[in-house]
C-alpha cells in the first residue's frame, strides 16, 4: 500500500509541474499575441484557444503524462503486484488532488477559469493515465509474463 501512496504523490507532483509549465507557455503565448496585436479585446472562444495555444499545450501535456504513466505503471504497479483497484485509486486521487490544488491556486480568478483549468488538467490526465495503464498491462501480460 505504501507503493500506492508514493505513486500518487509522485503523480500529483509531476502532473501539476507539467501542467503549470504548459500553462506558463500559454500565458507567454497570449502575451506575445497581444504584443503583436493579433487579437482585439472582444475575442471569441476559438480565438481564445488559438491565443493561448490550448490545443497544442493539451496534446503535449497528454503525451508527457502518457509516457510518465507507462514508466510509473511498469515500475510501481505491475512489478509490485498492485491490483486494478489500486490503478483506479491512483487515477482518481491524482486527478482529484491535482484539480483541487489548481482550484485553490486560482482562488482569485472567476469560477469559469477555475473550472476550465481544472478540466484541462483532469480530462487529459485521466485519458493519458488510463491509456498508459492499459498499454503497459497488455505488454506486461503478453510479453513479459
Amino acid at each position: 500500500m505504501e507503493h500506492l501512496f508514493f505513486s500518487i504523490f509522485i503523480g500529483v507532483v509531476i502532473s501539476l509541474s507539467v501542467f503549470l509549465l504548459f500553462e506558463r507557455k500559454a500565458i507567454a503565448s497570449k502575451r506575445l499575441s497581444q504584443k503583436e496585436g493579433l487579437h482585439g479585446e472582444n475575442i471569441t472562444l476559438p480565438e481564445s484557444f488559438q491565443r493561448y495555444e490550448t490545443e497544442k499545450n493539451v496534446i503535449r501535456y497528454s503525451i508527457i503524462m502518457f509516457l510518465f504513466t507507462i514508466i510509473l505503471s511498469y515500475s510501481n504497479f505491475f512489478t509490485q503486484n498492485l491490483t486494478l483497484i489500486d490503478v483506479f485509486l491512483y487515477v482518481f486521487l491524482t486527478t482529484f488532488i491535482g484539480s483541487t490544488i489548481i482550484f485553490i491556486l486560482k482562488i482569485k480568478r472567476s469560477l469559469l477559469i477555475k473550472v476550465f483549468a481544472a478540466f484541462l488538467y483532469g480530462a487529459p490526465l485521466i485519458f493519458s493515465s488510463a491509456l498508459g495503464f492499459i498499454i503497459t498491462y497488455v505488454i506486461y501480460e503478453k510479453f513479459i509474463l
